[in-house]
């Protein structure tokens, strides 16, 4: 990849100074993964708004160091190249032994306005193999196994029914029309 590596991002993260007053906006939003898993079917793990602000899983307002935001940014809008894979929410399946493996689901505002889904079933840190061909891709598309391995970050210390701010996650979840 030719973006710098977000690795960490979360824990460099600090509370940002108008968390109070920030509301979500489209004209602001850069991306949100939500999460569909038969532990969480309803879950929330990250988004990002211009500029520099991370909502965590929790519901908390983060400000990102300027290269972390940067490089997840930058790889949500490669993730809208991608080819569309033909399956329910634009899904990719990695290949795995069991079925009922949790659903990653990214959603980009694109460069013309709208918000593209792109959604990972079964992502794996060590795992690759799709468990069907998309267009030329054998395997996971090195954006996505990054981009999730990243936003995953944005649920550390979360546990369901904890959240500080469920109704700035449901808007959120509002925005990208879930």
């Amino acid at each position: 990849m030719a973006t710098t590596s977000a690795k960490g991002w979360h824990a460099r993260a600090i509370p940002h100074p108008s968390r109070a007053d920030f509301v979500p906006a489209r004209d602001t939003f850069v991306l949100a993964e939500l999460l569909n898993a038969p532990a969480d079917p309803e879950g929330f793990t990250a988004a990002l708004f211009r500029p520099d602000v991370a909502v965590d899983a929790r519901g908390r307002v983060l400000q990102l160091e300027s290269a972390d935001f940067a490089a997840l940014a930058g790889l949500a809008e490669q993730a809208t190249h991608l080819p569309d894979t033909g399956s329910f929410m634009n899904a990719w399946r990695v290949a795995h032994d069991r079925t009922s493996q949790p659903i990653d689901r990214l959603f980009v505002h694109t460069s013309e306005g709208g918000i593209k889904e792109t959604s990972v079933q079964g992502w794996d840190p060590e795992k690759k193999q799709l468990k069907q061909a998309v267009a030329e891709h054998q395997e996971l598309p090195a954006v996505l196994h990054e981009l999730f391995g990243y936003l995953k970050e944005g649920r550390e210390g979360h546990q369901r029914g904890q959240e500080e701010d469920k109704e700035l996650i449901a808007r959120i979840k509002a925005l990208v029309g879930n």
